[in-house]
């Protein structure tokens, strides 16, 4: 019981909040304006980074990458409404970073996670949060991408 409340989007919200306030989650501005560099040549701009410390880099890492275009939002406006979001993906257990990326000329937005192991992957996958993301977003621009692990590595 115990297990499945800590996946419970107010929990995870208070959670992230518990961490922010003692240093243990830390936005950090280092990557900003850094570019992302995709498979096909595509160029994505970091705007935004979340880490959960300390960082331990272990084996079982899962990196996860995202792709997608919002129906509605402009740019300004997705990155003003991410927060809220952010904090539950930040509090959700498994979680370790994210960072969030934008390709100004086609309009998609990239988030690329890392999760302490598959399993804490799947079960976000499955989570109201990721769910709510995937109704904001227009369906056929839905893309999850093979990370390219070497380009990756000195982003984390």
């Amino acid at each position: 019981m115990l297990k499945k409340i800590r996946y419970i989007p107010p929990v995870c919200f208070i959670v992230s909040i518990w961490m922010l306030f003692f240093h243990k989650l830390r936005i950090s501005r280092s990557l900003k304006g850094n570019i992302v560099k995709t498979k096909n040549g595509e160029d994505y701009i970091i705007f935004r980074q979340i880490i959960k410390y300390p960082v331990f880099h272990e084996k079982s890492d899962c990196i996860f990458i995202v792709r997608f275009k919002f129906r509605h939002l402009s740019h300004k406006q997705n990155k003003i409404a991410s927060v809220i979001p952010m904090l539950l993906i930040a509090g959700h257990p498994g979680f370790k970073a994210k960072i969030y990326s934008v390709n100004p000329n086609n309009g998609y937005w990239q988030g690329i996670y890392v999760w302490k192991s598959q399993i804490f992957l799947d079960i976000y996958k499955k989570s109201f949060v990721f769910g709510m993301m995937n109704k904001r977003a227009i369906p056929e621009t839905i893309k999850i991408v093979e990370p390219i692990e070497n380009s990756l590595k000195n982003l984390f």
